[in-house]
């Protein structure tokens, strides 16, 4: 009798612990993204980027940013807009589109008030900061928030005030937006429109209208060992999307891409947003330098330095040479040639009119311009700027002139739409490519970031519970068979 009741002591005492390890207790039931009328409030509340770590896919792996150095993010703090300024402890991320707005952000996020009033921070280049009230002015329709224009010398000067929470949202390219997501986890919240409905933009290279005519048949590869002019280092159209093309058409898989870059060209304009890593031997300067004050910055930059002859082909956005030629509605003093003297150069050979449809004579389609916001914005704040910037009115104004033209949308852009996608899927082949040019730049003694999806992490701890059950189990009986040996009959 005695026995008995210590071997079911024993196995009830085992399978508590075991039940423990395990985890057998039941789990909170998933919550999942409804199907929502746009306009409603919780059409604009959803995050898509909801949870701390900007990685939704599997294969939503961040690399190392190519030569630039980035402060580690900070711990997540979970920030609702009732609770403004508080700081809790951070709970374990939840599920893709959850409704809740948590990430990662500053230990204390204090919004910014002035005259009591609750502000809006759109993080701007100095040099456009003139331009910049005059949009404030349209912006500025509600009591609730108040809109106000933060100076920065630099776009990475940008990013860094918001991820102290000193400014709360900034418009990028595809390129620079990967770098903003994957280095100092921001979240796309808004996408420029463009004609027709356009959520994209073709990337391009122009060239002379001369070399094209001298050889019919002329390609990408026939422009190595020339003069090239970039609209950015690590933009998309740029940069990310020509370099990759050559790197698979040189397959130049073991190779950085400065390296394949000064491999195939004789000199290189690529001013960058980020200090000290742009390529500059081409921009016509003695000290080698470029960057944002460059007049070769952007994509007007670009077809600058195409047009003053610095360079034998233009890497851009397809419409630039159309808007600021010598025909185009943004001319300058330097555009003093016509449309007709480029064409765009297809990369597998050939030339076409530029008429802003490349078609197939393009390196491919790059996400239009995106807005940008720290992952840790508030559920309240965000709703507000989305309902704003989507306002009809306000760009029917902009587009009038009533207020000027905005440094912070490209020309081109004819409205705002909410992004509903997370970031990573919004980006696409786009973050893809940037993703595969950026590795190209990781130094051989630096050691790549962990590669391992969440299902791989998951199945990593259930083989470690695993483990403790066993040993718990083995334990159970290992007392029974002692009991019997050793207890009187």
């Amino acid at each position: 009798m005695e026995i008995s009741t210590l071997l079911s002591f024993s196995l009830i005492l085992s399978l508590s612990f075991t039940s423990r390890i395990q985890g057998f207790e039941p789990s909170p039931a998933p919550r999942f993204v409804s199907s929502l009328a746009p306009g409603s409030p919780s059409y604009y509340s959803q995050a898509p980027d909801s949870g701390g770590t900007p990685a939704p896919a599997a294969n939503d792996v961040s690399p190392p940013s190519p030569t630039l150095s980035f402060p580690p993010s900070l711990a997540p703090v979970p920030v609702t807009a009732e609770k403004v300024g508080e700081v809790a402890v951070a709970p374990a991320p939840e599920m893709e589109g959850s409704e809740s707005f948590k990430g990662i952000g500053p230990s204390s996020i204090q919004e910014a008030e002035e005259s009591g009033v609750q502000m809006v921070r759109w993080c701007t280049l100095r040099q456009n900061n003139e331009d910049c009230q005059l949009l404030v002015i349209a912006l500025n329709q509600s009591n609730e928030y108040t809109w106000k224009c933060v100076q920065k010398d630099t776009a990475q000067e940008c990013l860094e005030s918001i991820k102290k929470g000193e400014a709360d949202l900034i418009n990028l390219e595809a390129g620079m937006a990967y770098v903003a997501f994957i280095n100092y986890s921001m979240k796309a919240i808004a996408n420029e429109v463009y004609c027709d409905h356009a959520k994209s933009y073709q990337a391009v290279a122009v060239v002379n209208r001369k070399a094209c005519k001298e050889n019919k048949g002329i390609s990408l590869m026939d422009f190595e060992g020339h003069k090239s002019c970039h609209g950015g280092y690590s933009t998309a159209a740029g940069w990310n999307y020509p370099i990759n093309h050559i790197k698979e058409s040189l397959d130049s898989q073991k190779m950085n891409e400065r390296e394949i870059a000064a491999g195939f060209f004789s000199k290189i304009c690529a001013p960058s947003e980020f200090e000290g890593s742009g390529i500059c031997s081409g921009c016509g300067n003695e000290n080698g330098s470029c960057h944002l004050n460059s007049p070769y910055f952007g994509d007007p930059g670009a077809f600058r330095c195409l047009v003053e002859e610095l360079g034998d082909i233009a890497f851009m956005k397809a419409d630039t040479v159309l808007l600021y030629s010598m025909e185009g509605p943004h001319n300058q003093s330097w555009s003093s040639k016509s449309v007709r003297d480029f064409m765009y150069l297809c990369p597998e050979g050939g030339c076409r009119e530029i008429n802003d449809y490349p078609g197939s004579c393009s390196f491919g389609a790059v996400p239009a311009n995106v807005i940008m916001a720290s992952n840790s914005l508030p559920n309240r704040k965000r709703l507000f700027i989305l309902q704003t910037l989507t306002n009809a009115t306000l760009l029917e104004a902009l587009h009038a002139g009533k207020y000027g033209a905005s440094p912070l949308l490209s020309p081109s852009t004819q409205q705002i739409a909410v992004v509903k996608k997370l970031t990573r899927s919004y980006l696409g082949m786009s973050a893809s490519i940037s993703q595969s040019t950026q590795q190209l730049y990781t130094p051989i003694n630096q050691t790549a970031p962990s590669t391992a999806s969440p299902v791989s992490d998951m199945g990593s701890q259930s083989c470690s519970c695993g483990q403790n059950s066993l040993v718990v189990t083995l334990f159970s009986v290992l007392t029974m068979l002692w009991l019997l040996v050793f207890t009187p009959i």
